[in-house]
């Protein structure tokens, strides 16, 4: 009976996903709750589903959702590391934000990416991928302008590049989680 109510956490998650932009369909075999199951625990999963798109501070999302402040700060914390919810800090206060499956959980996923979550997401991949690309607006598609955009090429001196980048406020180089899963499934 216990494993049914969990599987009740994990479907609710699919389904809160699948509101969220690109959606998050669900499969007649279900490998899109075992990918869920490898990513959150059943607590987890249920404080996503209390989460919204916009941001909020943990006072804010203690209040609107009746859970208690102690020790939320900590999960939320622990959710971003984990990469299953987006978290900015200004100043002091933290604001937390639920994030859809692409472009946001699942290249999160880069630091925790193993050969099962490969496979369950091959798997997952066509289903995905049929509808994220039926939906309209497409996120990804070329839109022509058809207007001149003027070239403005200069070739910079390294101490004007490095200026720059050491002015700038933050920046990552990271893998692509797409190549790490590919050479997981022996196909690099």
């Amino acid at each position: 009976m216990g494993s049914v109510m969990n599987d009740d956490v994990y479907y609710k998650l699919s389904r809160v996903l699948d509101t969220l932009p690109n959606g998050f369909p669900s499969t007649e075999g279900g490998v899109e709750i075992k990918l869920l199951k490898k990513i959150f625990t059943l607590e987890q999963a249920d404080l996503f589903c209390d989460m919204r798109l916009t941001f909020e501070t943990v006072e804010e999302i203690a209040k609107r959702t009746g859970r208690s402040l102690e020790g939320l700060e900590d999960r939320l914390i622990s959710m971003w590391k984990m990469g299953q919810l987006f978290m900015i800090k200004l100043g002091e206060p933290r604001f937390f934000k639920m994030l859809p499956w692409v472009f946001g959980i699942y290249e999160f996923q880069l630091g925790r990416i193993d050969r099962e979550f490969a496979e369950l997401n091959d798997e997952y991949g066509p289903v995905y991928a049929k509808q994220f690309f039926s939906k309209t607006p497409q996120l990804m598609q070329v839109l022509p302008i058809e207007e001149k955009i003027t070239l403005q090429q200069e070739a910079l001196p390294y101490e004007k590049v490095s200026t720059i980048i050491e002015n700038g406020q933050s920046f990552l180089v990271n893998e692509c989680i797409c190549k790490k899963e590919r050479g997981l499934l022996d196909n690099p």
